[in-house]
Order: structure tokens, then C-alpha cells, then sequence
């Protein structure tokens, strides 16, 4: 399992409860550091790499630090920074010129114009609510439906080097009702997903099964939207079992009897006031109805009140 870094001023508590739980399971947990994503420091490292090599480009950082503009093309860091956690000195700079070259070169623009360009790159994302708006410019709004108290799915048009949000003004430019886009988005992720080997684990001691997920994407979070992905989970942990999606690289899950349910819920509550892109720290309930917020009672099990 690749090291998810976090931020270390977590409380002591829920540092406590990731630590159980990383000792009752087989697999590590992923380890509390210092994010250089987050922090803008691996951004800082692409900008001077690129300024001494690539002195061409036309570089602008954007607000948040994990995002670059290069030309006319946004730049969202994650999928790199992932490439190039265990690569260092040379090796590590081929692969962030690589990035960039291909970037550069890619016949790109014309993806975005039309939806029938558009579609078969389109995928849905889980983000904050907080972070679904922007202004009131229909071109800068991202498009987006309510998921949970605390969320929102939005969409995005997936290209190999860039990612960019569909608009609030895309359903009119493109001709097609918000709804298509959604299906698009959810058929192309539930598409790509169908080979992700789902891995159960059990706590020892203990009872129950969990999952963790990270990868092999930026989708893991948004992959509870995906129905015949979450079929499988299904299968593997039972028909109805808990979901929390802290971040969007990060999916837990858990069946109804598992023993480490505080400690899950902890981990999700740490990881998701931390680190680069937090979704949020809700519990979620996913059977065959759907998927729906914890109850009170289903709460209370995971020491929540």
C-alpha cells in the first residue's frame, strides 16, 4: 500500500485509535507526516525544476497549493506527486519532466467543447460543499448535486496530464441535461474500476472484515458512486457495511460486525482534517438501497455522539 503522508497535528486520540487499528491488522496503515502536497512544497519543487529546464513554459501558481497553470491548462498535482513519492534525484526530475512534456505536446484543446468529446473523460468526484462554490460566473462554478450534509459530487474531464471541472455552464454549452453528465461520469469510473482488486481484512484480535483502499487512481473516494464497484464490496463484506471517504484518495470500509469501529471512525475523522483534498468526515451506511449518513444509533456504535 503506497504512504499516504499526513499532516502530524492530528489529536492525540485519534493518533492513539490509528495505531490500535494499525496493529490489529495485517496491513500497515498509512503514516502520519508531514504532506509536501498540501503544504505547496512539492509544488515549489516542480516550479524551479521547470524554470530551470523547461524555461519556456508560462507558469502561474494558483491558489491552492497543489495546482499550477501551464499555458492556458490547469495542472492539479496529486496524480504526480503519487508518481514520484519513492523516485529521487535524477530519476525523480525525468519523471516530472516526462509529465510535463507530455502535457505539452498532447492535442488536448478541442477535449471539452462538445460533450460527445467530453464524455468518455468525464468522472464524478465527492468534494466539500464548501468547495462547490466559487462565485456566481457559471463558467468558474463547478457543476454539482448534493450527496450528503457534507458533500457535493461534482465532475471532471480526465485527461492523462490534466484534470479540469465541468463548469455550472456546461449542461447549456453542451446541449445535454446535468443528469447526462452525471450517468456519463459514474458509467465511465464504474468502467474503469471493474478490474480494482477489492482486499478484506480481519482485525486481530477481533471480528468483522475491513477494507482500505488507496489508488490505484485520484478516485478512490468517488468510487462509492460507483454501483457495480460497490456491488463487489458488497460481496466481499456483506450486503449492507459502513464507507468512509476522508480524502480523495483515501476509501475505508467495514462490515456491520467489525470490532474496530471506534478506531475506524477515528482514522476517518484524522484523516479528514488533513492533508490534500479532504472530502469529509461522515460515516455513510451502503446496502442495497443505496447509500445513505450514518444513523444516530449507528453512530453512537462508532463512539460518535
Amino acid at each position: 500500500m503506497p504512504r499516504l503522508l499526513i499532516n502530524p497535528c492530528i489529536s492525540t486520540r485519534r493518533a492513539f485509535a490509528a495505531g490500535a487499528l494499525a496493529a490489529a491488522l495485517a496491513t500497515p496503515l498509512p503514516a502520519f507526516a508531514a504532506d509536501p502536497l498540501a503544504s505547496g512544497q512539492f509544488r515549489d519543487e516542480v516550479v524551479a525544476l521547470l524554470r530551470r529546464q523547461r524555461p519556456k513554459l508560462q507558469l502561474e501558481l494558483l491558489p491552492h497549493p497543489a495546482a499550477l497553470r501551464v499555458g492556458r491548462q490547469e495542472v492539479y498535482l496529486a496524480n504526480l506527486y503519487q508518481s514520484c513519492l519513492e523516485a529521487t534525484g535524477a530519476r525523480r526530475e525525468a519523471i516530472i519532466l516526462a509529465f510535463f512534456d507530455a502535457m505539452t505536446s498532447a492535442p488536448d484543446d478541442e477535449v471539452g467543447k462538445t460533450f460527445e468529446a467530453a464524455r468518455g473523460r468525464l468522472r464524478p468526484r465527492i468534494i466539500r460543499a464548501a468547495a462547490s462554490s466559487t462565485g456566481a460566473d457559471d463558467r468558474l462554478t463547478p457543476l454539482t448535486r448534493p450527496f450528503s450534509g457534507k458533500t457535493r459530487i461534482a465532475y471532471v474531464i480526465d485527461n492523462p496530464q490534466t484534470m479540469a471541472f465541468v463548469s455550472k455552464g456546461k449542461p447549456d454549452q453542451w446541449g445535454v441535461a446535468a443528469d447526462a453528465i452525471h450517468a456519463a461520469a459514474v458509467e465511465n469510473l464504474d468502467r474503469s474500476s471493474r478490474d480494482i482488486p477489492i482486499r478484506s481484512q480481519a482485525p486481530h484480535p477481533g471480528s468483522g472484515l475491513v477494507v482500505i483502499m488507496q489508488g490505484p487512481d485520484d478516485y478512490a473516494a468517488a468510487r462509492l458512486l460507483a454501483p457495480k464497484f460497490m456491488e463487489r464490496m458488497g460481496e466481499e463484506l456483506g450486503p449492507e457495511h459502513f464507507v468512509g471517504i476522508p480524502n480523495r484518495g483515501l476509501f475505508l470500509a467495514w462490515s456491520v460486525d467489525c470490532s474496530v469501529k471506534h478506531e475506524l471512525a477515528a482514522l476517518v475523522a484524522a484523516y479528514a482534517e488533513t492533508g490534500a483534498y479532504p472530502v469529509t468526515d461522515e460515516l455513510f451506511v451502503r446496502s442495497a438501497e443505496g447509500t445513505r449518513p450514518a444513523n444516530a444509533a449507528e453512530l453512537a456504535e462508532h463512539g460518535r455522539s
